[in-house]
């Protein structure tokens, strides 16, 4: 094997260099669908309180088939995808209790939508900015928004508070 000498050698590092420095990747994220956290709350004479749910709950996107959450049990909190470009998302809260009877609320979320580029070569995302927050009361007391930027940093962003004779 023949020897590389000075200039040849040098021009040889370089160009390895160059091509993996161009091979390099933007890392974007796997999914561009951002979540809304939902905790749940009683009031009490100390304030609020975090609670578990205790019938079961499901989840529905209005106007859709999709179910968003399954018959949750004991859950302290939901995070749930928000719609892509929607100026409002419609959520179907159905509680069943355990004689199967069913009672439903609906959220109303009022957001504006704002595309985010993470780069060029990555799709692009959005991110929402809640305005309002409407609610039947059947089961939920009140919602509260916590945070009303809807983005990748993940915090809770409201607090339903249900009735205290549940």
């Amino acid at each position: 094997m023949k020897r590389l000498k000075g200039t040849t050698f040098i021009l040889t590092i370089l160009s390895t260099l160059a091509a993996i420095v161009a091979c390099e990747s933007t890392d974007c994220p796997i999914n561009n669908v951002v979540y809304s956290t939902y905790g749940f709350y009683a009031r009490t004479t100390e304030g609020e309180s975090a609670i578990k749910v205790l019938d079961t709950l499901t989840i529905t996107a209005s106007g859709t088939d999709s179910i968003l959450i399954n018959r949750l049990q004991n859950g302290s909190k939901v995070e749930l995808p928000v719609s892509y470009s929607a100026p409002t998302d419609t959520l179907i809260f159905h509680f069943t209790d355990t004689l199967l009877r069913t009672q439903r609320d609906t959220l109303w979320l009022d957001k504006e939508n704002s595309p985010h580029y993470e780069s060029p070569d990555c799709p692009t995302s959005m991110f929402h900015y809640v305005t309002a927050i409407r609610w039947t009361s059947h089961l939920i007391d009140s919602v509260s928004i916590e945070n009303p930027n809807i983005n990748y940093n993940v915090s809770e962003n409201f607090k339903i508070y249900f009735r205290s004779n549940l």
